[in-house]
C-alpha cells in the first residue's frame, strides 16, 4: 500500500504532470491573508482573523471527503519524519512525470520538509519541480547555502506573514488579484494555465477564483459568475 498519494492530472495544465498536496491551513504555518482551514472530519471550514479571501483547496475540502483524506495521508506520512527520512518516502514513490507540482493544496510546513523536497529535486534532475510559498525564511536560508537546484521553481506567494522580504531579496513572486484590470496596474501578466510557475522567470498575477466568505468579493465574484452560467446553460436549453 502507497504511503503518498499524488494526482496525475489537473485539467487546467496542458503539460503532464504529478500533484503532490497536503491539508489546507493545517499545513500552511506562513499563511496570513488567505488563511483558513476545513475540519479532518467534518470538513467545516474556519476561517483566519486576519483572512481577505479564502484559499479554494481548503474549500474544496470542505466539499470533497476523498480530497481531504488523501491529504491527510500525505500530512500523517511525512509530518513527523527528518529530512532523510521524508526525502525516502517522497522519492519512492514519486511518478514517472516530466513534471511535478508541490502543493496545489499546503505548503513547507518545517524546513525539514522544504529540505527533502530539494533532495528529491537533486535527484531527479530531469524532473520539473515547481511551488508556490510563504515560507520565505526557508527559502532564503536554503538560497543563502546554494542548495536550491534550477529544476527547483519556486513562487513567493503574497499574502503570508514574511511578504516584506520578498521584494528586498529579488524573490520571483505571485500576487492574487481580483481584476485584469488590477494585474494590468501592478504590472504583471496573469497566469492561466500555471506556465508562468515553471516556465519563466518572471514575477506574475493570479485572477482570484473560488467561492469566499459571505460579503467578501471573491463571494460576490463568485455569485455573480455562478449565476452568469447558470444564465448561459437556460439559454441553450
Amino acid at each position: 500500500m502507497s504511503l503518498l498519494y499524488f494526482s496525475l492530472k489537473n485539467l487546467k495544465l496542458k503539460a503532464k504532470q504529478a500533484i503532490f498536496d497536503l491539508p489546507a491551513g493545517h499545513s500552511c504555518p506562513f499563511a496570513l491573508t488567505c488563511f483558513c482551514q476545513a475540519n479532518r472530519e467534518t470538513g467545516k471550514i474556519t476561517d483566519g482573523d486576519w483572512q481577505v479571501f479564502r484559499c479554494y483547496a481548503a474549500s474544496a475540502e470542505a466539499v470533497f471527503y476523498a480530497a481531504r483524506k488523501r491529504r491527510w495521508q500525505n500530512f500523517d506520512a511525512l509530518k513527523g519524519k527528518t529530512a532523510l527520512q521524508a526525502y525516502g518516502i517522497i522519492s519512492s514513490e514519486l511518478p514517472e512525470q516530466p513534471l511535478v507540482r508541490i502543493h496545489s493544496s499546503g505548503d513547507f510546513f518545517k524546513e525539514s520538509y522544504f529540505h527533502a523536497w530539494i533532495m528529491v529535486a537533486q535527484a531527479f534532475p530531469d524532473v520539473i519541480f515547481y511551488a508556490y510559498t510563504k515560507a520565505i525564511p526557508y527559502w532564503l536560508e536554503a538560497k543563502r547555502l546554494g542548495i536550491i537546484p534550477s529544476n527547483l521553481k519556486l513562487n513567493a506567494s503574497y499574502g503570508g506573514k514574511f511578504d516584506a522580504l520578498i521584494k528586498p531579496h529579488g524573490l520571483k513572486s505571485v500576487t492574487v488579484v481580483n481584476s485584469e484590470d488590477e494585474a494590468r496596474l501592478l504590472g504583471l501578466e496573469i497566469d492561466h494555465d500555471d506556465f508562468h510557475a515553471w516556465g519563466q522567470e518572471k514575477s506574475f498575477a493570479l485572477l482570484i477564483h473560488g467561492n469566499g466568505p459571505p460579503g467578501s468579493f471573491q463571494a460576490k465574484k463568485h455569485n455573480k459568475l455562478a449565476w452568469a452560467k447558470r444564465k448561459a446553460n437556460e439559454c441553450k436549453k
